[in-house]
């Protein structure tokens, strides 16, 4: 329905973009110019000499770290690189991918989160947001590795939703090193135990037990009103929030860290003492933050941060190179949650397009196909003609992740609406678990084709069978029906989706999983990814 088409763009602007009335706001302190967040080159150093003094096997470290020290100038000053490396632990996940970077061997490396490392705030994605610095130089670090970077990040979403649709967004069969970032999105908490920890929590096992074993960061970035200046201050902006220093979920997710030995990053702590205490230029909050997002110098600095961790990883791989309880500690098992039950499903949730193929046990009249371009497919099972039948078998049990038994879980239904050709479908449960039959008609008014999800609610379920039938009902006078895919709540308690469609359907609109916008992917090659869209919208943003 419109109205959660307009909920769901509402809560993008609100969480991804900028409180809605935040430029007026702010316009009357800070200069809504590109030009106050540009990077300063006249603040950037690099190594130079430093590690020329330390040898390895006769050969000085700047010399077998060249490509790495030598393609990239720190903004941060060295101390506070330090201080915002909240958690280094052992690294051993880390060690174990950037030795294979240092082999030659090819690596995939990815992104999750919010708007910020999707790249808002930046003057031109792909080139000045903190990953693709971030990427750029880890290309040219490592010149006998491949390396592919990959952007997942989804505007607007907390890390809720990321735990369903995780598949989406990485190369989940590759991946090596993903770098997490949730904690503008998740918000706050006065409470120690809170579910957006908790999503945290379940978001990192999802992660962790992927085939690579990936080595996990958090890179926490201030909370809405941390990067701003306090009421009576000269450059309060009037009707802004104030957050301390402690008000924000990273700490308490610091638990979390710890307790699964991934690294963790902090850019409030990387920045607080230069733009509260100090009051350094090229460091304040206006010259680092566009508005809650990062401009052009924050993403800058917030890639120091991910680059300084790597470099630091890679000289203490040579000073102590991967052995047996580095081996033991990448092979080690999971530790039962540190929540009790916060278990994610084993089982694939947000299952789409290619993935759900094998999903589909009958097609009878139903075909796979593909109704879109030249990289931006859109492929799902198709009918036209009334009586076809489809079987989808899905998995629902959440026995294992202390959901009641016996509760229902909710499975989203993804669908093509269309003011044009469509039909009318009925969904029924048939074996192996209970829902109530549900008809959905994929016709609509307004002049558009886009993805769809309506909710059906069915007891769980190892083997879920649900059958779809064309009916000779229609509004259209046609009765074509396309299904792209299903998402599975987590469970009756952990539905994500049912927050933000309150009625139970409306448009799924997260553009990087829906097939509207192409996620942005580079290697040594170079950018791949549809960002002449991105421009437009950049732009606009700009000139408000």
């Amino acid at each position: 329905m419109e109205r959660n088409l307009l909920r769901l763009v509402a809560a993008i602007i609100i969480l991804s973009i900028t409180h809605p009335s935040w430029h007026a706001q702010a316009d009357e302190v800070w200069n809504n110019d590109p030009e106050r967040t540009r990077v300063r080159p006249e603040l950037q150093w690099d190594w130079g000499h430093t590690y020329s003094s330390v040898a390895i096997d006769s050969q000085p470290l700047n010399r077998l770290l060249s490509s790495m020290f030598n393609s990239y100038r720190f903004t941060l000053p060295i101390v506070q690189l330090e201080r915002a490396i909240s958690y280094r632990g052992s690294s051993s996940r880390l060690r174990h991918v950037v030795g294979r970077m240092l082999n030659g061997d090819n690596v995939h490396v990815g992104v999750i989160g919010g708007s910020i490392s999707w790249g808002h705030g930046a003057t031109k994605r792909g080139e000045k947001d903190w990953f693709s610095h971030f990427s750029k130089w880890l290309i040219d670090a490592f010149p006998r590795s491949n390396i592919t970077a990959r952007n997942g990040c989804v505007p607007g979403v907390p890390s809720a939703y990321m735990i369903l649709c995780l598949e989406q967004s990485l190369n989940h069969q590759d991946v090596e090193l993903v770098f997490v970032e949730f904690n503008l999105n998740d918000g706050t908490s006065d409470m120690i135990v809170n579910a957006q920890v908790q999503s945290i929590e379940r978001l990192i096992r999802r992660i962790l037990v992927l085939p690579r074993r990936p080595a996990v960061v958090l890179l926490q970035t201030p909370s809405h009103g941390q990067a701003e200046y306090p009421v009576g201050h000269p450059k309060h902006a009037p009707g802004m929030e104030h957050k301390r220093f402690y008000e924000t979920l990273e700490d308490a997710e610091g638990a979390v860290v710890q307790y699964y030995d991934v690294q963790m990053l902090s850019l409030r702590t990387a920045l607080y003492r230069l733009a509260v205490f100090k009051q350094v230029e090229g460091f304040l909050w206006e010259q680092t933050f566009w508005d809650i997002h990062p401009g052009d110098q924050g993403h800058r600095i917030m890639a120091d941060l991910a680059v300084y961790l790597i470099q630091q990883t890679a000289v203490g791989m040579l000073l102590r190179p991967f052995g047996p309880e580095d081996e033991e500690a990448f092979l080690e098992a999971l530790p039962e949650p540190m929540y009790p039950h916060n278990k994610a499903p084993d089982a694939p949730m947000c299952i789409m397009y290619d993935a759900f193929k094998p999903m589909v046990i009958e097609t009878g009249a139903w075909q796979y196909l593909d109704e879109g371009t030249p990289g931006k497919p859109k492929v799902g099972f198709i009918a036209t003609t009334p009586g076809s039948r489809l079987v989808m078998r899905i998995n629902t049990d959440r026995s294992e992740t202390g959901q009641i038994p016996g509760s229902r879980v909710s499975v989203w239904v993804q669908h093509l609406k269309s003011y044009t050709h469509m039909g009318i479908a009925q969904f029924r449960c048939i074996s192996g678990c209970q829902c109530e039959p549900h008809s959905e008609d994929a016709h609509i008014v307004r002049r558009v084709s886009q993805l769809y999800v309506f909710r059906m609610d069915v007891t769980q379920s190892a083997q879920c069978d649900i059958e779809v039938e064309v009916l000779s009902s229609t509004s259209s006078g046609e009765h074509k029906f396309k299904i792209a895919g299903v998402v599975i709540a987590e469970g009756s308690n952990r539905n994500y989706l049912s927050t933000l469609y309150l009625d139970g359907n409306g448009e799924f609109g997260m553009a990087e999983h829906n097939g509207n916008r192409e996620q942005l992917v580079r290697t040594r090659e170079g950018l791949t990814g549809d960002i002449r869209r991105l421009l437009r919208a950049v732009r606009g943003w700009y000139r408000r």
